[in-house]
Order: C-alpha cells, then sequence, then structure tokens
C-alpha cells in the first residue's frame, strides 16, 4: 500500500507541474538554469538572510536593494517622520514576495534545488532564505516577483516544489514588506496605493526599526542591514 501511494503521489504532483507549464509557458524551457548563493553563506552560516538568484554576481539582488528596497524605505520612514496619516507606499505596493515556510535550512536547500531542475531554465530569479527571528524552528524561502502575473505563477510553482520536498510546508504571497507595513496599515490584501495608517501606536518602535536597517547603528549591534 505504501508503495501504491508512493504512486499516485508522484503521479498527481507530475500531472500537477505539467498543468502549471501548459498554463504559464508555450514553447519548452532550457534546463541549463541554476541558482547562485551569497558568498557570505560560505563563510557565515549563522547568517540570518541568506541571497540567492540565477546570476551568479547577484546583480539583480544588489540593484533591487540599492535601487528599490532602500529608497522605498527611506520614503516609508520620511513619511513617518513628518507625521503623515496617509502613506505613499510606493515600490511597496507593486512588488510581490511568494513565501514557502519548511521546517529548516535544509528543506530550504532542497526546494530551491527542487525549483531549479524543475522550473528555473532560463528565468531570472531572485529570493532568500532563513529567518529575521531567533525564537522561531522554522525557516522560509522568499521568491521575489516583480508584477501580479509572476507572482501567480511563482506561487503555483514553489507550491508544487515545496510539497514534494515537504507535504506540510505552507506556500503564501504577500505584497511589499509586510514585515514593516502590515502592523502599521493592517491586512496587506485591503491596501491601496495611498494608504491611511491605522496603527498610530507602533510608529516609535518601528521608525526605530527602520533606521537601524538603513544606518546599520552599532547600538543596536549590526553590522548589515537586513533588506
Amino acid at each position: 500500500m505504501r508503495e501504491a501511494w508512493r504512486c499516485v503521489t508522484s503521479a498527481f504532483q507530475h500531472s500537477t507541474e505539467e498543468r502549471v507549464r501548459e498554463k504559464w509557458y508555450h514553447t519548452e524551457r532550457s534546463d541549463m538554469g541554476r541558482f547562485y548563493f551569497d558568498r557570505k553563506y560560505y563563510a557565515d552560516k549563522a547568517l540570518k538572510w541568506v541571497s540567492f538568484e540565477s546570476d551568479p554576481h547577484l546583480a539583480a539582488t544588489k540593484q533591487a536593494i540599492y535601487g528599490t528596497c532602500v529608497p522605498c524605505i527611506t520614503s516609508l520612514y520620511d513619511q513617518l517622520r513628518e507625521g503623515r496619516r496617509v502613506l505613499h507606499l510606493g515600490p511597496a505596493f507593486t512588488c510581490w514576495k511568494v513565501v514557502a515556510v519548511m521546517k529548516d535550512e535544509e528543506e530550504c536547500l532542497g526546494l530551491i534545488s527542487e525549483f531549479e531542475s524543475r522550473f528555473l531554465g532560463e528565468m531570472r530569479l531572485r529570493g532568500r532564505f532563513g529567518s529575521g527571528d531567533p525564537g522561531r524552528t522554522t525557516r522560509v524561502v522568499v521568491f521575489n516577483a516583480p508584477d501580479e502575473r509572476e507572482k501567480e505563477r511563482l506561487f503555483e510553482e514553489v507550491a508544487i516544489c515545496a510539497r514534494n520536498v515537504n507535504p506540510s510546508s505552507e506556500v503564501e504571497f504577500h505584497r511589499g514588506c509586510v514585515e514593516l507595513h502590515q502592523e502599521l496599515l493592517g491586512d496587506w490584501r485591503e491596501w491601496k496605493e495611498l494608504q491611511p495608517v491605522k496603527n498610530f501606536a507602533v510608529i516609535p518602535a518601528l521608525t526605530r526599526r527602520i533606521k537601524q536597517m538603513l544606518f546599520w547603528e552599532k547600538e543596536f549591534g549590526e553590522d548589515e542591514p537586513k533588506l
């Protein structure tokens, strides 16, 4: 019975994968793609977050951090400091993240490897894995999507890979930096590009946190940003 169940499960996963390919791709993709990891990962396994990308130089990751993420977070910081009651979300409203919650780092690497072999092809893709909360035993893999269509496709593909690694894994998606915005603005599903602040009480702690991320202040014990 166990072998029969494995065969049924494998057939279901294969048919689901084929439906995803038929839905999103009109031509056969190359199988030559691979992911590259931030070199710091090999020197310091205690890193909270590890970036990965289909480009060996992690060019899109660096461009996103300094061309999009830092300006976006700086804008949020400035608007909070100015006492704005309605915030302009900017890139935080249009960027998407697909997130897989896995048991540990080994499962995260397994998911990344599974995605690489099944779906990556010639796709240009970036993400990260780890956890910003030392109190959690689980780890997450985050894939960045530049628009809603890409988010929908990635969500289906990541779900296939995550459940192949661990059938109990959870896969979800959300807008922008939910960890910075949601407590302040409420449920991301209700956000508008111009979004009223809903919880003013969290602003002092949030501005301190953003300042820590942007300016790497030594009194906070940080030597690099967590973007």
